[in-house]
């Protein structure tokens, strides 16, 4: 079995923006780490210091999901392609093109996960999504969770990528300077970021002896309106 999910990828420079996002995120946690210990020194209540930003995702697995799909047999595989390839098959702009822009850092507490995410303002990438679901359902896979307001099929769907796992709070978020690392970003143009991906990828996540590698297997076009 394979575990798979169906994604984009950044680009050589947007690659290179957030790994400088990573280390103001790491730079800005090292330093409100050491004004909390200051304060403990100084306090005799039984306050908690923050323990760090989290760990690093590595460079070459900055992606966007757009659907998790799990663990997949060989043969659940070959069902999926092909039902990806059937829009395609059926109409050049099955897959159309589409940008997303990335705007805010974001902490998801229960899976510990700190992100750039964005809004899903682009119609085409929600298309893509749900393509991505209506594939992966065609499969005999599910993917995602639904969401319970919608009549539909719909899933929710926040654009994002991934910087630290295991992360407990965003730098300076709970300090007087609230805003001021954002700012920063903003000011260097590391962020907004947009993403206009040329192709979709179908991705294999690898355990191996130095961490998880995600690994393209399958790409496809996305077509621009003519």
């Amino acid at each position: 079995m394979k575990r798979l999910f169906l994604g984009i990828s950044p680009t050589p420079v947007q690659l290179e923006q957030l790994l400088q996002i990573q280390d103001a995120l790491f730079n800005a946690s090292q330093k409100e780490r050491a004004i909390e210990h200051r304060g403990v020194e100084a306090s005799s209540d039984n306050h908690t210091p923050y323990t760090g930003v989290g760990r690093r995702v590595n460079k070459q697995n900055f992606h966007m999901t757009l659907a998790f799909l799990g663990a997949v047999s060989d043969e659940v595989q070959a069902h999926l392609e092909l039902a990806l390839d059937s829009f395609n098959h059926s109409n050049q702009s099955q897959w159309p093109a589409f940008e997303v822009t990335l705007d805010t850092l974001t902490l998801w507490r229960k899976p510990q996960v700190l992100c750039l995410s964005g809004k899903l303002d682009d119609l085409n990438l929600q298309l893509t999504v749900d393509r991505c679901w209506h594939a992966a359902k065609e499969a005999g896979l599910f993917c995602g969770k639904t969401n319970t307001s919608k009549t539909n099929d719909e899933f929710t769907f926040t654009p994002h990528i991934t910087l630290f796992r295991k992360a407990k709070q965003i730098p300076e978020d709970h300090l007087p300077q609230t805003g001021l690392l954002q700012a920063r970003l903003i000011a260097h143009s590391l962020i907004p970021m947009t993403l206009s991906p040329q192709q979709m990828h179908l991705y294999e996540s690898l355990s191996t002896s130095t961490g998880v590698e995600y690994r393209i297997l399958r790409s496809w076009t996305l077509v621009r309106p003519s």
